[in-house]
């Protein structure tokens, strides 16, 4: 039993240092560091030999905080789990007994009522809050977005562990394994001309333009700009995003093999026909951009690659003319 209780609060022990180094001293830095080479881009990508005119790449030009961040929860439960595991270890895991058990005992039962409760209450939602922000500020905010932005999105730690454990969404768990957790494309509504929506690929939704710019507003999202846009042909984007809609499924349209790293589908299509059937939103991302002109350092290879959001919008690509639409007869 004691040698138990060792490993579990050694275990428990190395990730509340963690945590609390990345609460202290790496709080601007959104992902798990143990997992950042996963998110470097190939060297030798197509922009490699590409000439400097023909090269492009993204740059941020907006920022927004939907949710509020929750430091004091984190403290709580970070203090309160680690009273918890010292009151642990002093009372059943040590050699010599120790002289004062009814104190640390009051300090495991103290310790871990207190961890489940502020838990339960952050996994409920009780904790979350949304930034308040005015009509015309958010107009001013969006009025800086354009066809052609990226939002990489981001997520306040206890929203994503509530929607992971309460919720069962595995899919938000990119958002505590890496630095964004989800991407979109800003595009033109293909139905009504003006509106712009966003065209991403989600669990039981597959590729879709459901959202607007305005669903941003609950939301922590970057948005990042790609360079000489010009030269994307607008009309195979506005194709490509007819095709993923139309060939995608609901639930089997959502790339669970290429979010775990298996394989992904053809992200190169020259064709409409080309086009797969699932994808996850990175990948959605630079399947349509391809089609539309730009091929990214991002997608070097098909099996066994992960590409996430961060690697989309940190990777250059070159800009190349894709071929005319077939003539209808």
């Amino acid at each position: 039993m004691k040698i138990v209780i060792k490993i579990l609060a050694i275990l428990v022990g190395v990730i509340i240092i963690y945590e609390a180094i990345h609460l202290i001293w790496l709080q601007d830095i959104d992902g798990w560091a143990i997992l950042s080479w996963m998110e470097q881009v190939t060297e030798n990508g197509p922009s490699r030999g590409a000439a400097p005119e023909d090269v492009g790449q993204f740059a941020q030009v907006e920022s927004f905080n939907g949710e509020k961040s929750l430091p004091f929860v984190n403290f709580m439960t970070l203090s309160s789990l680690a009273l918890t595991v010292v009151a642990a270890w002093m009372l059943w895991a040590r050699k010599k007994k120790t002289a004062r058990q009814s104190i640390w005992r009051k300090g495991f039962w103290a310790g871990l009522v207190i961890f489940l409760g502020v838990t339960s209450l952050a996994l409920s939602g009780v904790f979350s809050r949304h930034t308040e922000i005015t009509d015309e500020a958010w107009a001013d905010i969006t009025g800086g977005l354009e066809v052609g932005d990226v939002i990489a999105y981001r997520k306040d730690k206890w929203s994503a562990r509530r929607e992971l454990f309460a919720e069962g969404k595995v899919t938000v768990i990119g958002y505590r394994l890496f630095r964004y957790g989800h991407l979109a494309i800003v595009v033109e509504d293909p139905k009504i001309p003006g509106r712009m929506v966003l065209f991403t690929s989600q669990s039981q939704k597959g590729a879709n333009v459901e959202e607007d710019i305005d669903t941003l507003r609950t939301h922590n999202w970057d948005a990042w700009r790609l360079d000489k846009w010009h030269r994307v042909d607008k009309d195979r984007i506005r194709e490509g995003v007819l095709r993923c809609q139309e060939k995608s499924g609901h639930f089997f349209g959502y790339d669970f093999t290429g979010m775990f790293a298996l394989w992904n589908e053809n992200l190169k299509p020259e064709d409409v026909d080309d086009f797969g059937t699932e994808y996850i939103c990175s990948t959605a991302v630079v399947t349509l951009l391809y089609y539309g002109g730009f091929e990214s350092d991002a997608t070097p290879r098909q099996s066994m690659d992960l590409i996430t959001p961060y690697q989309v919008i940190r990777a250059r690509g070159r800009f190349v003319k894709p071929p005319d639409f077939p003539q209808k007869n």
